[in-house]
């Protein structure tokens, strides 16, 4: 794990990034393209175990961008994890893997 290290899922048209910022700091940003079908859907990214799940704002027919620092975590947490893309707390309308960047 060092500084700078990247992994990514590609999902719904568009992309995760998860960026180690520091020692023990990885920021998730990305984007949705498509699979929300409304304004009011209640959108959450689960990335893996280690983290709790991070609410997205919907814009159809996707989301807007979002960025988050996850804390007392690194690259490892999430490289490999099975990313989900849950809506309105019941349908996973996508699930990828998070693979690191070489």
């Amino acid at each position: 794990m060092a500084i700078g290290d990247v992994a990514h899922v590609d999902l719904l048209g568009g992309r995760v990034t998860f960026t180690q910022t520091k020692d023990t700091t990885v920021r998730v940003s990305g984007q949705f393209k498509e699979g929300v079908p409304n304004f009011g859907a209640r959108v959450v990214l689960r990335a893996g175990d280690q983290v709790p799940p991070l609410d997205l704002t919907a814009d159809p027919p996707g989301t807007a961008e979002f960025e988050h620092d996850y804390e007392d975590v690194d690259i490892i947490d999430f490289a490999g994890a099975s990313i989900q893309v849950i809506l309105n707390n019941t349908e996973t309308i996508a699930v990828g893997t998070a693979t690191r960047d070489d």
